[in-house]
């Protein structure tokens, strides 16, 4: 990740997080509760799971800009999105199939078919007519 720019591979939300908490607690809270929607207290105690996986002093720093809310946290750090992007887009080009790319990748059927209707067309066979 140190070929993108500073927190780049954080999705907005997850860069908020880390304004207010510390990129330690995003990038947790990005690995940890990925696509889950998660209840932030409007304090934060030192047994509360929120502390427990973040630190006491960066769970009250989210209850302050966001307790008593519920907020869901991004599916995936925007760095992971371009790596499967990529890596999606490798095996589209060596000719595997769909359903080839998502017993190897674990990546949804629909996720690898939005790709490949994205990737420009190869219309060379539309010279031999």
């Amino acid at each position: 990740m140190s070929d993108l720019p500073d927190r780049a591979y954080m999705t907005p939300l997850l860069n908020r997080i880390a304004d207010v908490a510390g990129e330690r607690a995003a990038i947790i809270l990005g690995r940890e509760k990925a696509g889950q929607q998660i209840y932030v207290p409007e304090t934060a105690t030192p047994d509360h799971w929120l502390s427990e996986l973040i630190g006491l002093d960066a769970a009250k720093a989210m209850a302050v800009r966001w307790g008593s809310k519920h907020i869901v946290i991004p599916a995936a750090l925007a760095g992971d999105k371009i790596r499967r992007a990529a890596t999606i887009a490798e095996l589209l080009d060596k000719g595997y199939s769909i359903n080839e790319i998502v017993r190897r990748t674990g990546v949804s059927f629909n996720t690898v078919r939005n790709h490949a209707k994205k990737r420009p067309r190869d219309d060379r066979q539309g010279d031999l007519f």
